[in-house]
């Protein structure tokens, strides 16, 4: 089921305002005049509160929806023919969810909140239209793809667990932004990061273990703080990730 279809009781859904959001520095509208923003803010259908475990949407699901992470995280994955998931990426706050089923009627893939998440829900036709009379919508939304892609490409490269592992925590590190002297905290689980990374989560786990006794990072459950940035980078270096850009 997709939320676009859901009954209000289950959406638990309320009206956005993209001039007073919190998160908005992280989003498409970023540094906009009030103008271009109210534009966005006039596709955003509403919000949607996600319950960590909670589907965001199923394969078959209408595709005539996106989903712009406000805050939490969401998980795409696909099922093999055992039950196995693989996962596919991670969205976090200011991320559109969907862009990759833009040409597709419905999507192929299932989307989860992995912790308490919060997204905007845009109709893909009305953003298709907004982004057509705006160069700068659009060209970052081009961005977005373009880095999507880059990064999928970057984590398909024969690269040492290692790498992979100090790849995925500088780049998780940028992204979530945590303030100053406080640890990062992941919000997904290390089955999750290993499967992304399509590695053993014993691999992941001796990985960071590895790290720790190296002095490059502390790590609590699923609290990382990186001691050494600059060794840690030194190790990532080959996977070449760029973060993505609004």
């Amino acid at each position: 089921m997709a939320f676009d279809t859901a009954p209000a009781s289950l959406r638990n859904a309320c009206a956005a305002n993209c001039l007073q959001c919190p998160t908005r520095q992280h989003c498409l509208v970023r540094d906009l005049g009030p103008e271009e923003t109210l534009r966005w803010n006039g596709i955003v259908e509403h919000m949607v509160n996600l319950p960590a475990g909670k589907a965001l949407f199923e394969p078959g699901a209408s595709a005539a929806m996106a989903y712009s992470v406000r805050a939490g995280c969401i998980k795409t994955f696909t099922l093999d023919a055992q039950g196995n998931e693989r996962v596919r990426g991670f969205y976090l706050a200011g991320d559109i969810v969907g862009l990759d089923a833009l040409t597709e009627p419905r999507y192929p893939i299932h989307a989860v909140a992995v912790a308490p998440t919060q997204v905007c829900v845009l109709a893909r036709g009305d953003m298709r239209r907004l982004t057509q009379t705006s160069p700068v919508l659009m060209g970052r939304l081009v961005d977005r793809l373009s880095d999507s892609l880059r990064n999928a490409l970057a984590l398909g490269g024969d690269f040492t667990a290692e790498q992979r592992v100090a790849a995925f925590l500088l780049q998780m590190q940028v992204r979530l932004a945590p303030l100053p002297g406080r640890p990062l905290r992941l919000p997904m689980g290390r089955r999750d990061i290993a499967n992304y990374l399509r590695l053993a989560t014993e691999t992941v786990c001796r990985a960071l273990t590895r790290f720790e006794q190296r002095g490059l990072l502390a790590v609590h459950d699923r609290e990382i703080t990186i001691r050494d940035r600059e060794a840690l980078q030194a190790v990532a270096e080959p996977v070449a990730l760029r973060e993505l850009a609004a």
